[in-house]
């Protein structure tokens, strides 16, 4: 991901509402597949970015950043202070096996050539019955200038989420779309964007924080998906996420 684009994330990430509504989800599936192993558990963060989830983990987590980015790495030592950043590779994580007791992966395999190749390296640095969250964004019509600008490789449909992690050795224990109310809206973007927005030699992201009473909407309106997750799969969304574990 380009530099400027995580000193945009940087700026917008505590106030923009999907930032603010997914890393809710987020944490309430790790929440969900730890229990009350989450406090004092060892969790990677893979592709940590700005450290702006690393910033709302509980208490009592020891938590570790890694991002091979230096611009996100400094970003996120400024956010989250208190944790230990690695620069490193996600397709040879510089950690022993079966180091981890929990692990996140948002919103980088997306990024990478060999998805398979992380997902394994992900399977082996959890410990055994340790456990993971993986979310990626969905569905390759929804491909826009936003997925280039954030050098994405690929979005993916539920069931190609699964397969990659089911080949790397982990058993899904959960999965759905999400960010599934704003999916209308988000659509209707798209193809307005799509439609009268003509193309750029460098396209910006989507990372301009709306105007406060409508941020504060969709940031409700999403966040409301958390009480919804752990129960309901969800048929589409512009994301879609997996909880995994390693077999004990």
């Amino acid at each position: 991901m380009r530099p400027h684009e995580h000193e945009r994330m940087f700026r917008a990430e505590t106030k923009h509402f999907w930032f603010v509504g997914t890393r809710g989800v987020i944490l309430t599936l790790l929440e969900g597949a730890l229990g009350g192993r989450l406090r004092g558990a060892r969790l990677l963060d893979l592709g940590c970015g700005t450290g702006y989830t690393l910033s709302r983990l509980p208490d009592g987590v020891e938590a570790v950043g890694l991002d091979y980015s230096p611009t996100a790495l400094r970003l996120a030592k400024r956010r989250a202070p208190g944790v230990r950043y690695v620069r490193g590779s996600a397709y040879a994580l510089p950690f022993e096996a079966e180091s981890f007791d929990a692990a996140l992966a948002l919103d980088i395999l997306e990024h990478l050539d060999d998805d398979l190749l992380a997902a394994r390296e992900i399977a082996r640095v959890l410990r055994p019955g340790g456990a993971a969250v993986v979310a990626v964004p969905a569905h390759r019509w929804l491909w826009s200038q936003h997925d280039e600008a954030l050098d994405h490789k690929r979005r993916y449909k539920l069931a190609e989420l699964e397969l990659v992690l089911e080949q790397a050795g982990l058993r899904v224990e959960r999965s759905s779309y999400y960010n599934t109310l704003l999916f209308p809206l988000v659509v209707a973007k798209r193809v307005i964007s799509k439609t009268f927005v003509p193309e750029v030699d460098e396209p910006e992201s989507d990372l301009s924080v709306p105007p406060a009473p409508i941020n504060r909407s969709l940031a409700a309106i999403l966040s409301f998906e958390r009480h919804l997750v752990p129960r309901v799969k969800l048929p589409i969304g512009v994301s879609c996420f997996a909880v995994v574990r390693k077999p004990a």
